[in-house]
């Protein structure tokens, strides 16, 4: 399980150096990624999880996708391709990767919490190296965030990222 656990977390590396240098991404380094996921999913929590998390998560991402559209093209007066200059397909192919691993609280927890920091992220290095690139390697800086979060995972056992519990009781 560690070997594998390992195996996410070079892919996870390795998406991000992709992001960070070209601003693009392997296509099927999402497929190892979600594939390795599905496995830790398999072998640490249940199967059945992987299509409840699918289902929710990807529902909760289709809805986000869905209201950009419809704010960049109310904002512009006409239907917009947010993929063409607001949004990489490998930020999608990211968010949709980690469906499978991540319950739903934890998955709207990363996701919101992952977007603030990148944005933090860029308004810094914006100011700090006057950065010309007006891409930002969302799926690289979130590999990032998901790795660290996978390593506090591991070494705590007070964080489950594959169950909602320890956010329920931090909620109630």
């Amino acid at each position: 399980m560690y070997i594998l656990r390992c195996a996410v977390w070079i892919v996870l590396l390795a998406i991000a150096y992709q992001d960070f240098k070209f601003r693009a991404v392997y296509w099927w380094l999402f497929v190892l990624l979600m594939a390795g996921l599905s496995a830790l999913m398999v072998l640490e929590s249940s199967a059945g999880s992987i299509g409840t998390n699918l289902l929710y998560n990807g529902s909760f991402l289709g809805v986000q996708l869905l209201f950009l559209t419809l704010y960049f093209s109310f904002k512009q007066k006409k239907l917009v391709n947010i993929f063409a200059d607001y949004f990489g397909l490998g930020d999608l192919l990211f968010l949709l990767s980690i469906t499978v691993y991540l319950s739903f609280l934890n998955y709207l927890f990363f996701y919101l919490f992952s977007l603030l920091a990148v944005i933090l992220v860029s308004i810094g290095s914006r100011v700090l190296s006057k950065n010309s690139n007006p891409k930002i390697p969302l799926a690289g800086e979130q590999a990032i965030l998901l790795l660290v979060f996978m390593v506090v995972d591991l070494l705590s056992s007070s964080i489950d990222l594959t169950n909602d519990w320890w956010l329920t009781a931090y909620l109630m």
